[in-house]
């Protein structure tokens, strides 16, 4: 055999082994998997608790195709600023009668809109279509504002803000549950006196926060620089909606299955209390399609942004095919069975600081994000606001951003699925966040990744709970909570960890057994195949590096950085500068702002045993300093000393630190840091 014959050989062989490695079978998960009915089957932990069924999540509870509503005004531009006629000719329509749940559409032609004013939907069956997201755009401008404000009987709407929950219940209708263990997952409850409720009813589930269950959870023991953080109050309440489906003696059937467990040691034997709920005041049937929403690009960090775009306070709404370009928190669904289906985030520039704004802020239930997109670092993509329940479901969404990630934030949100969604620069996260923030503590409890592919998963147990990577690729990590060292928290259940399983997506599996193949097809999925998912070839972008010759690697370069104060309040003497390995800019305070400080977010665990600090050519200025790492939820000294000058280096015993900040103490002059690096020195050989 000659060499060329070889060579041509052993591509056929390699070629026959890509193909039979495509053609192998995927793994099943054992947590969820089909039976021999062909009907899902459900692993259950010791005490009964399992995956929820998520199907529910989207408009009208999922898996109905998104309504076309015919056009009853239709607005141009007229070169100034147009907020007064699109919001006239929305208010027509709202007047309008409702016929079969719809008022009629607002059209925005083809053209720029310019809007120094939210746009207001307060009526039921009223939507604003544009044109296309390549056609119509909305240019906003004015004070800080969102740009779509969905809510009844909104005025003045503060950016971020919607529609509060309508949680009111019938009072003589309360009882509690009297099961000791309700798993999660589960959709049949015990309760105590079943005679107030007929099949149909909507009933409000309480659950409460107890001292009991917080000191089971083991967030009693929270404190940040010497002072205690409150996790959870414990006057909250846990709140779910469900509809009676059957009824059988005391024993409740609810269609859909309760995203937490309510266990009676910990929340009491009568604290989990069932009541009928009033009928929602909340509007529906609310949609926005077909927009490019604009603002111009501003470096900055978010809480300095002055434009959102789009805020969803009611239920059974939808947006469609938005392009959102520059806006900072672009997006929060406040209501319940709301559908946003490719929303795309677009920013210019790295959000500034190490303080994070999120692009979808999840605060109810049922809601579903599919086939969204975003690009953007230094955020977080989608984030959960305190006791949010499930099911909540991201499918088929594409996130890329360096230092951004999927992170449930705040004090216990629980079911949510991320499925089938690529977060090729960042994490995806079900974590105790610690003292973070304001205390966020346990952020997530009953979460599945499914087939998924991210840089790196963070995923833990919470007590007496469970949270799953079931298919997905990419690093796994094991930390302690937030900012501090030790202990290392349980991690989460890794199943067919490295190989995707067979079933491709858990929601629309779910939702064909539920509803049959045409729901697929309602909401644009022809079966529940690879091919569905495209956007599995989303690349990661390049991780920026910078090296000292005798130092490493410097781990503080590009981080987020947070300071007391920019010279100018610009961001031309942003604490960015002092992280950008470029010596000619530099972080400066504002004058005579003395102590002031620098403080790096490692996003992360690091381990540091040097830093380099450098002040601007010609301007050293500082008198006295100090370096401190925080370790262990508190504050530990690395370094001190008076002048810094053009290359000071200080080595310290190896600490592992969450943060670092440097402060000023005394400067005879504005100060001007070049540089700020932290290394880990490996030893001489």
């Amino acid at each position: 055999m000659n060499k060329k014959t070889a060579v041509i050989i052993g591509k056929a062989l390699l070629l026959l082994s890509v193909v039979a490695s495509a053609q192998a079978p995927k793994p099943q998960s054992q947590w969820v998997y089909p039976g021999k009915d062909g009907k899902l089957v459900y692993k259950t932990t010791a005490k009964g608790d399992r995956i929820m069924d998520f199907s529910h999540a989207g408009y009208m509870g999922g898996g109905v195709a998104l309504p076309t509503v015919v056009v009853k005004r239709t607005v141009k531009p007229s070169g100034g600023d147009d907020i007064k006629e699109i919001q006239k000719a929305i208010n027509e329509v709202a007047g309008m009668p409702l016929v079969n749940g719809f008022r009629g559409a607002v059209l925005l032609s083809a053209g720029d809109f310019t809007c120094s004013e939210p746009i207001l939907l307060s009526a039921s069956g009223v939507v604003l279509q544009g044109s296309g997201m390549d056609k119509t755009t909305i240019h906003m401008t004015g004070s800080p504002h969102a740009a779509v404000v969905i809510g009844r009987n909104n005025t003045k709407i503060a950016l971020g803000r919607t529609e509060k929950a309508d949680d009111s219940e019938i009072a003589e209708s309360k009882t509690y549950i009297t099961d000791a263990y309700v798993p999660a997952g589960t959709n049949v409850i015990t309760v105590a006196d079943a005679k107030a409720f007929a099949v149909g009813d909507t009933v409000i589930i309480r659950r409460p926060v107890t001292e009991a269950w917080i000191h089971f959870m083991r967030m009693d023991d929270m404190y940040r620089d010497g002072k205690k953080e409150t996790w959870i109050a414990t006057n909250a309440k846990g709140i779910i909606k469900r509809r009676i489906d059957a009824i059988s003696g005391n024993k409740l059937t609810l269609n859909i299955s309760v995203a937490d467990s309510y266990d009676a040691q910990y929340l009491g034997t009568t604290g989990t209390t069932v009541a009928k709920a009033m009928p929602s005041q909340r509007i529906t049937q609310v949609g926005v399609e077909n927009l490019h929403i604009e603002c111009p690009p501003l470096e900055s960090d978010y809480g300095h942004a002055p434009y959102s775009a789009i805020r969803v306070g009611g239920d059974d709404c939808w947006v469609k095919d938005v392009l959102c370009e520059e806006t900072m928190n672009a997006t929060v669904l406040s209501g319940n069975r709301i559908t946003m289906e490719h929303v795309v985030v677009k920013h210019t520039y790295t959000n500034l600081g190490a303080s994070k704004p999120s692009d979808f802020s999840m605060e109810g239930s049922q809601n579903l994000l599919d086939r969204c997109e975003i690009n953007g670092g230094n955020t977080y993509f989608v984030w959960t606001s305190v006791l949010v329940p499930g099911p909540n479901v991201l499918l088929n969404c594409t996130f890329t951003g360096l230092g951004s990630r999927i992170q449930p934030h705040q004090r216990w949100a629980t079911g949510m699925l991320v499925d089938n969604c690529s977060v090729p620069d960042g994490g995806i996260d079900f974590m105790n966040r610690g003292v973070a923030g304001s205390g966020h503590g346990w952020t997530m409890g009953w979460a599945v990744a499914w087939n998924c592919i991210a840089k790196t998963y963070v995923i833990q147990n919470p007590p007496g709970a469970a949270n799953w990577v079931i298919g997905c690729i990419g690093e796994r990590q094991q930390t302690a909570r937030l900012f501090d060292t030790k202990p290392i928290e349980p991690e989460g259940n890794y199943d067919s960890y490295g190989k995707p399983v067979a079933i491709q997506s858990l929601y629309l599996a779910q939702l064909k057994e539920r509803l049959g193949a045409q729901a697929l097809k309602n909401i644009g999925y022809a079966d529940n195949t690879a091919a569905m998912f495209a956007n599995k070839s989303a690349k990661a972008q390049p991780v920026p590096t910078d090296f000292d010759k005798v130092l490493g690697k410097d781990e503080a370069y590009h981080r987020p950085v947070n300071t007391s104060s920019n010279s100018g309040n610009t961001v031309a003497f942003g604490g960015e500068k002092a992280l950008d390995g470029n010596d000619k800019t530099y972080w400066s305070p504002n004058d005579g702002t003395t102590p002031s400080y620098i403080e790096v977010d490692m996003e992360g665990p690091v381990d540091i045993n040097a830093l380099q600090i450098s002040e601007a050519m010609n301007m050293a200025h500082v008198q006295e300093y100090k370096v401190e790492g925080q370790v262990d939820s508190d504050w530990k000294l690395l370094a001190q000393g008076t002048t810094i000058g053009q290359h000071k280096v200080a080595k310290f015993p190896r600490v592992t630190v969450w943060k670092v900040r440097l402060t000023i103490l005394k400067a005879n002059a504005v100060p001007a840091i070049s540089q700020f690096g932290l290394y880990l020195e490996k030893a001489a050989k």
